[in-house]
């Protein structure tokens, strides 16, 4: 998958998720915690956006930390069309990916003390969410 088209699938996934949760972009963009600039530019496909601002995406979402990345690497083993929402979380609240589709090599699991502070934040406020929805 080429980077165009990662971004398209992403834009795609975000759109899908928004909708099925019944949400504007505006509010999206707020509970994201992120402009709407960021959301509308993300669903148009076309430009990559500073990963901190897929973070909040994903959290907001409820999606797992690091699942719009996998996507931009091309970790999906299927056609880009064949991804779903339903790809990009899990059932468990764990950040393991909920499918093989999207299975992130065991090497990329790091340890807390190699991740940076905003992964580190990022990841703490994906677990607080998905205790607070439970």
């Amino acid at each position: 998958m080429d980077e165009l088209e990662a971004l398209q699938t992403i834009g795609r996934l975000i759109k899908e998720e928004r909708l099925a949760q019944g949400i504007s972009q505006v509010q999206l963009a707020k509970q994201a915690g992120t402009a709407i600039k960021t959301v509308r530019t993300l669903e148009s496909g076309t430009r990559r956006t500073q990963e901190i601002n897929q973070r909040k995406l994903e959290n907001a979402l409820g999606w797992r930390a690091g699942s719009v990345s996998e996507v931009l690497k091309g970790k999906s083993t299927f056609a880009p069309d064949q991804i779903t929402p339903d790809d990009m979380r899990t059932t468990d609240g764990s950040r393991q990916a909920s499918s093989p589709r999207m299975a992130v090599p065991a090497a990329s699991n790091a340890r807390a003390s190699h991740l940076s502070d905003e992964e580190l934040l990022a990841e703490l406020t994906y677990r607080m969410m998905q205790r607070n929805r439970g």
